[in-house]
């Protein structure tokens, strides 16, 4: 989830029943960092929640709107610093991280990693970024873009991107056309 829609973590682990509308495909997350706002899922992403659902509902004793989305294994709220242990297990599990030691990728870099990908894609879909990236900035609950930038890394996939646009742009300039 985390990737799939840049959440910050907190507001992952803060998830409601009552904030996951898996008709719509949208999650509601309630104010963090002065706004609330609603942010809309891939098709791929509520297929896999509905799965954790099904299996949630297995686990948890009480289900009520209120009650939170994501449980421990036995049903109660899931805390953020188990969520974030689970996440930092899973990655040294994937050999994306070693297992001893703070280095390797942390659970918060999928907001990251969600931000840099849009960018890329962006990219390659030849969008205007300039209009584009308020959306982002609204979609990550940024209240303006300085806070989005943190998140965007050039990475050389990224930058082969900008320049071959901007090698394109230049000689269409020199050209005359």
């Amino acid at each position: 989830m985390l990737y799939c829609t840049g959440l910050r973590f907190g507001e992952a682990v803060r998830l409601r029943l009552q904030d996951v509308d898996l008709v719509r495909g949208t999650l509601f997350i309630t104010t963090s960092k002065g706004r609330a706002r609603w942010v809309p899922c891939h098709r791929s992403l509520i297929r896999e929640l509905r799965r954790y659902l099904a299996a949630r509902t297995a686990i948890a004793r009480r289900a009520g709107p209120e009650d939170s989305f994501f449980v421990s294994g036995s049903g109660a709220a899931l805390s953020r610093r188990m969520a974030s242990h689970t996440v930092s297990y899973l990655l040294r599990e994937a050999g994306l991280k070693p297992t001893k030691g703070r280095v390797g990728p942390r659970p918060y870099d999928m907001r990251h990693a969600f931000a840099v990908h849009r960018l890329t894609r962006w990219y390659r879909a030849g969008v205007d970024l300039h209009s584009r990236l308020p959306w982002l900035s609204a979609y990550m609950g940024h209240d303006d873009l300085l806070g989005t930038e943190t998140y965007l890394t050039a990475t050389p996939q990224l930058l082969a991107l900008a320049g071959s646009r901007f090698r394109r742009r230049f000689q269409i300039d020199r050209q005359g056309t």
